[in-house]
């Protein structure tokens, strides 16, 4: 990096900076938000739609508003089915695609949430939340071009909306334009700060690029805001763990796990750090309370083992690596562990078993295309003349004598 791009960095890290004490000493003047209240509202809303469906459950306005709370209160899942059921009632309701698509977006499934918006747009819905709604998705289909001027046209409409220059931001990123980015995030961070997507992005983007101090307040502003969001602690782990600091990203890991227990992701890092310092005994206790919480996590099986393994718990280890071939026969690193460690037992035991074939890639043939047919053009005959086109006659060239082959 050029010293006029360092120069540049470090005033757009001191204007951050700034912009963040800024923020929390205003804070610091007003009352927080009631968040507390805000869900007990919700909790109150839910049960009295609840009711209102029961008592008559084909108003597709009831489901519409039910999911909106839902979605609001992070089931997705339920929120889906409740604007699944409105949409039966009520078809072609642009409003209710719009809010399907935002759900969908939620779920990951992104193609389906943008056809969903594009639908909500042709039936005349026209809410900047819409329009940034299709930014986004744009984005996820890497029509950038098409996401910029969904992004500006939301912005015409609320010049002011946060979530928007958040995206815009994002835009940014993708393009490589890193100090814009870093400038629209902090923007959609002080018009809208309850928007918890725009500090944890921010922070990873400042991580990213090593400008540790600037992540880490960016993420006190979003502890100040959230003091009981595990995803921020988690946040600030990974930006010390980033650096070297494994002693402070350990105890953030640990706070996010006291809010949720059930923070598998939080337990993984702690067992990380601990494997990496050798301290097996205290990985194997992380490992194992992520087994109890979720078994199905990706080679939980197999990091036990290995964990086992280097405490010489050999037998034990050969278990969980038996457990984890049985659940994946293609896990190529399960089997080459199980062929090691079951080889050091038999080994001791005078034994000799073959070892399980390690399996192999295939060679993956390219897909061949099916043939699609053109649809066929239809013109309407009684609007067009159709010349008809008489065949070629045979055209009969006499022999140019002068021109004579010679042998």
């Amino acid at each position: 990096m050029s010293n006029k791009n360092n120069i540049f960095f470090l005033l757009l890290v001191s204007i951050l900076l700034y912009a963040c004490g800024q923020g929390n000493r205003e804070r610091s003047k007003i009352p927080p938000t009631p968040f507390q209240a805000e869900n007990i509202q919700n909790i109150a809303s839910l049960e009295a739609l609840t009711d209102a469906i029961r008592s008559n459950p084909s108003v597709a306005e009831n489901y519409f508003k039910r999911a909106i709370i839902l979605h609001k209160m992070g089931d997705s899942k339920k929120a889906l089915e409740d604007i699944n059921r409105a949409d039966r009632l009520k078809q072609n309701t642009g409003k209710y695609l719009f809010v399907k698509a935002l759900i969908l977006r939620d779920l990951k499934q992104f193609r389906e949430a943008f056809a969903f918006a594009q639908s909500a747009e042709i039936l005349n819905v026209e809410t900047p939340e819409l329009y940034t709604l299709l930014g986004d998705l744009s984005q996820q289909r890497n029509d950038l071009a098409i996401a910029e001027q969904y992004l500006a046209k939301s912005l015409q409409i609320a010049p002011f909306d946060g979530e928007t220059y958040f995206y815009q931001g994002t835009l940014a990123a993708r393009k490589g334009d890193t100090s814009t980015a870093i400038l629209k995030m902090n923007k959609a961070i002080e018009m809208k700060p309850s928007f918890k997507l725009g500090y944890s992005k921010l922070t990873e983007i400042l991580k990213n690029k090593r400008l540790y101090d600037s992540a880490l307040a960016v993420n006190k502003s979003a502890i100040l805001q959230f003091p009981r969001n595990p995803e921020f602690y988690i946040d600030r782990g990974l930006v010390f763990s980033k650096f070297g600091r494994l002693d402070s990203a350990l105890v953030y890991y640990d706070k996010a796990t006291s809010i949720e227990p059930g923070r598998t992701d939080a337990m993984l890092y702690s067992a990380t750090i601990y494997f990496r310092w050798k301290n097996y005994n205290k990985a194997l206790e992380y490992y194992e309370k992520v087994l109890e919480a979720n078994p199905e996590i990706p080679n939980i099986n197999y990091s036990i083992a290995l964990t086992l393994e280097q405490l010489g718990l050999l037998t034990k280890a050969e278990e969980f690596l038996k457990a984890e071939v049985e659940r994946d026969p293609n896990n190529t690193q399960a089997i080459i562990a199980l062929n090691r460690v079951s080889g050091q037992i038999n080994s001791a035991l005078g034994v000799y078993t073959a070892p399980i074939p390690v399996p192999t890639k295939k060679k993956v043939e390219p897909a061949v295309k099916p043939v699609v047919e053109e649809p066929r053009k239809l013109l309407d005959t009684a609007r067009i003349k159709v010349n008809i086109i008489a065949p070629k006659k045979k055209v009969n060239i006499k022999t140019d004598s002068s021109r004579r082959l010679r042998f």
